[in-house]
């Protein structure tokens, strides 16, 4: 039984990794900025009172998440897995229409909050005989990939993520705490959009079937929810 937090636990991706977590027996601490508004993810703690347990957390906020650590270390020494999966995009940015503050906004969430996430929740971590962080990030955050414009915000903010997991990969290895970054695919969700080919939950599928594989040998690597590796 592992015992796991996930941050967007509240719809998509988060919301599938949650359910398909708890109905194999695992515990899922799921964090969301508004769990008063999260019904779906109320309606399934219900059904998995022992398995999910909704704990509020802002990836932007220091205080919400030294909260969300207090409340998360009083029902757990250990954490097994740590999956930051809270993320923003914004539509139809180009040069002209580029808002700097709307940038700074999705970097705040995508590239600092997991990095604000793992710094608190750390010691927790080291508990654990099988530690494991997993960074959501995106094929969009592949410079080598990269085709046609737009999307400065997103794409800048998964690149600089990757990135910055990829040097806490060299750190926390000595530590015994492998760092994947993990693209979800092109997902039907509010993020991806209804064209998107693949639902959500087969995307958490395939991504806790890689988790599952996962050793210190892996660490630092860019991989699909297939499992298959790509380039920075």
């Amino acid at each position: 039984m592992r015992k796991v937090l996930i941050t967007g636990s509240n719809r998509g991706i988060g919301l599938a990794l949650t359910h398909q977590l708890a109905a194999q027996g695992d515990v899922v601490f799921a964090t969301c900025r508004q769990p008063e508004q999260a019904a779906e993810l109320r309606a399934l703690a219900h059904r998995y009172p022992d398995q999910v347990h909704i704990v509020g957390l802002d990836v932007t906020d220091e205080a919400s998440i030294q909260q969300a650590f207090h409340v998360i270390a009083r029902m757990t020494p250990a954490l097994d897995w740590v999956i930051n999966n809270a993320g923003v995009l914004v539509e139809g940015e180009s040069l002209r229409t580029l808002d700097f503050a709307t940038v700074m906004r999705v970097f705040d969430v995508n590239t600092l909050g997991p990095f604000r996430v793992v710094q608190r929740f750390l010691p927790l971590l080291q508990g654990s005989k099988q530690p494991l962080i997993c960074q959501m990030t995106s094929i969009m955050g592949s410079i080598a990939l990269t085709e046609g414009p737009g999307y400065y915000s997103y794409r800048g903010s998964k690149a600089a993520l990757n990135m910055m997991s990829k040097v806490l990969a060299h750190e926390l290895r000595p530590l015994g705490i492998p760092v994947v970054l993990m693209h979800p695919g092109w997902v039907r969700t509010d993020m991806g959009g209804p064209q998107a080919p693949l639902r959500p939950e087969d995307s958490a599928r395939g991504i806790l079937r890689v988790l599952s594989t996962v050793t210190l040998r892996d660490t630092g690597r860019f991989l699909t929810w297939e499992g298959k590796e790509l380039p920075w």
